[in-house]
Protein backbone atom coordinates (compact mmCIF):
# COMPACT_ATOMS: atom_id res chain seq x y z
CA UNK A 1 0.00 0.00 0.00
CA UNK A 2 0.95 3.58 -0.72
CA UNK A 3 1.25 6.45 1.37
CA UNK A 4 0.85 10.01 0.05
CA UNK A 5 2.50 13.06 1.82
CA UNK A 6 0.95 16.18 1.58
CA UNK A 7 2.80 19.39 2.19
CA UNK A 8 1.14 22.37 3.77
CA UNK A 9 2.76 25.33 2.48
CA UNK A 10 4.09 27.91 4.63
CA UNK A 11 1.09 30.05 6.03
CA UNK A 12 3.18 32.97 6.44
CA UNK A 13 4.31 33.69 2.80
CA UNK A 14 0.62 33.08 1.62
CA UNK A 15 -0.84 35.52 4.19
CA UNK A 16 -2.00 38.98 3.00
CA UNK A 17 -0.02 41.97 4.25
CA UNK A 18 -2.31 44.53 6.32
CA UNK A 19 -2.26 48.29 6.39
CA UNK A 20 1.41 49.19 7.03
CA UNK A 21 2.04 51.22 10.75
CA UNK A 22 2.17 54.90 9.90
CA UNK A 23 4.28 55.55 13.48
CA UNK A 24 7.34 55.85 11.57
CA UNK A 25 5.96 58.65 9.38
CA UNK A 26 4.39 60.52 12.31
CA UNK A 27 8.14 60.35 14.47
CA UNK A 28 10.07 61.34 11.32
CA UNK A 29 7.61 64.38 10.77
CA UNK A 30 7.71 65.16 13.91
CA UNK A 31 11.24 65.24 13.82
CA UNK A 32 11.49 67.20 11.01
CA UNK A 33 8.99 69.65 11.96
CA UNK A 34 10.79 70.34 15.51
CA UNK A 35 14.09 70.60 13.45
CA UNK A 36 13.05 72.86 11.11
CA UNK A 37 11.05 75.13 14.02
CA UNK A 38 14.45 75.00 15.67
CA UNK A 39 16.51 76.02 12.60
CA UNK A 40 14.42 78.71 12.58
CA UNK A 41 14.16 79.69 15.86
CA UNK A 42 18.07 80.30 16.01
CA UNK A 43 17.54 83.84 14.33
CA UNK A 44 16.49 86.92 16.58
CA UNK A 45 13.24 88.10 16.10
CA UNK A 46 12.94 91.38 13.62
CA UNK A 47 11.22 94.16 16.17
CA UNK A 48 11.79 94.70 19.56
CA UNK A 49 9.24 93.07 21.61
CA UNK A 50 8.69 94.09 25.56
CA UNK A 51 9.88 91.52 28.27
CA UNK A 52 6.89 90.98 29.96
CA UNK A 53 4.89 89.87 26.93
CA UNK A 54 7.87 87.91 25.69
CA UNK A 55 7.89 85.97 29.43
CA UNK A 56 4.54 85.34 28.55
CA UNK A 57 4.23 83.92 24.96
CA UNK A 58 7.51 81.71 25.93
CA UNK A 59 5.09 80.75 28.77
CA UNK A 60 2.43 79.70 27.03
CA UNK A 61 5.02 78.38 24.27
CA UNK A 62 6.05 75.64 26.97
CA UNK A 63 1.99 75.04 27.42
CA UNK A 64 1.39 74.64 23.80
CA UNK A 65 4.77 72.77 24.08
CA UNK A 66 3.24 69.98 26.33
CA UNK A 67 -0.25 69.49 24.32
CA UNK A 68 1.71 68.73 21.59
CA UNK A 69 3.71 66.73 22.92
CA UNK A 70 0.07 64.73 24.86
CA UNK A 71 -1.03 65.01 21.09
CA UNK A 72 2.56 63.36 19.79
CA UNK A 73 1.52 60.41 22.56
CA UNK A 74 -1.55 60.07 21.92
CA UNK A 75 -1.81 59.65 18.38
CA UNK A 76 1.20 57.54 18.57
CA UNK A 77 -0.66 55.01 20.81
CA UNK A 78 -3.33 55.20 18.53
CA UNK A 79 -1.50 54.49 15.10
CA UNK A 80 -1.02 51.04 16.82
CA UNK A 81 -4.26 50.07 14.88
CA UNK A 82 -5.33 51.33 11.35
CA UNK A 83 -7.34 54.06 11.17
CA UNK A 84 -9.99 55.28 9.09
CA UNK A 85 -8.92 56.53 5.33
CA UNK A 86 -9.44 60.47 6.42
CA UNK A 87 -8.35 60.12 10.42
CA UNK A 88 -4.76 58.70 8.84
CA UNK A 89 -3.04 61.89 7.70
CA UNK A 90 -4.65 63.79 10.84
CA UNK A 91 -2.98 61.62 13.44
CA UNK A 92 0.25 61.92 11.13
CA UNK A 93 0.27 65.72 10.61
CA UNK A 94 -1.39 66.76 13.49
CA UNK A 95 1.26 66.91 16.03
CA UNK A 96 3.92 68.17 13.92
CA UNK A 97 2.06 70.81 12.88
CA UNK A 98 1.78 71.80 16.71
CA UNK A 99 5.16 71.25 17.90
CA UNK A 100 6.07 74.25 15.29
CA UNK A 101 3.28 76.06 16.10
CA UNK A 102 4.46 76.30 19.86
CA UNK A 103 8.21 76.82 18.63
CA UNK A 104 7.44 79.69 16.10
CA UNK A 105 5.47 81.11 19.63
CA UNK A 106 8.86 80.06 21.59
CA UNK A 107 10.90 81.88 19.41
CA UNK A 108 8.85 84.89 18.57
CA UNK A 109 8.68 84.58 14.71
CA UNK A 110 5.39 85.00 12.59
CA UNK A 111 2.88 84.62 16.06
CA UNK A 112 0.42 84.96 13.77
CA UNK A 113 1.10 82.26 11.78
CA UNK A 114 2.34 79.77 14.59
CA UNK A 115 -0.83 80.43 16.80
CA UNK A 116 -2.58 79.29 13.49
CA UNK A 117 -0.56 76.48 12.82
CA UNK A 118 -0.47 75.35 16.41
CA UNK A 119 -4.30 75.48 17.08
CA UNK A 120 -5.46 73.91 13.55
CA UNK A 121 -3.38 70.91 14.24
CA UNK A 122 -4.74 70.46 18.24
CA UNK A 123 -8.30 71.04 16.27
CA UNK A 124 -7.65 68.63 14.21
CA UNK A 125 -6.44 66.19 15.70
CA UNK A 126 -9.40 66.09 18.86
CA UNK A 127 -11.99 66.21 15.83
CA UNK A 128 -10.22 62.66 14.44
CA UNK A 129 -9.81 61.49 18.02
CA UNK A 130 -13.37 62.47 19.46
CA UNK A 131 -15.07 60.83 16.33
CA UNK A 132 -12.96 57.79 16.33
CA UNK A 133 -14.56 54.88 18.01
CA UNK A 134 -11.28 52.78 18.02
CA UNK A 135 -9.89 55.60 19.54
CA UNK A 136 -10.70 53.93 23.37
CA UNK A 137 -11.10 50.90 22.27
CA UNK A 138 -11.91 49.23 25.88
CA UNK A 139 -14.91 51.66 25.87
CA UNK A 140 -16.38 51.28 22.37
CA UNK A 141 -16.26 47.58 23.59
CA UNK A 142 -17.76 48.03 27.20
CA UNK A 143 -20.57 50.14 24.98
CA UNK A 144 -21.33 47.90 22.75
CA UNK A 145 -21.34 44.85 25.46
CA UNK A 146 -24.48 46.58 27.20
CA UNK A 147 -22.47 46.88 30.45
CA UNK A 148 -22.34 50.44 32.62
CA UNK A 149 -19.50 52.49 32.93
Amino acid sequence: MRTQTMRIADASAAAPSGPRSARPALAVMTACAVLVGCAAAVRGPTATVDPDLVRVIRFMALIKGGLALAAFAGCFWRLARPAALWRMPVYVAGPPVMAAGAIGLWSLHDLGLAALGLHLGLFAVLAAALTDPAFLPDLSRRRSSGSAL
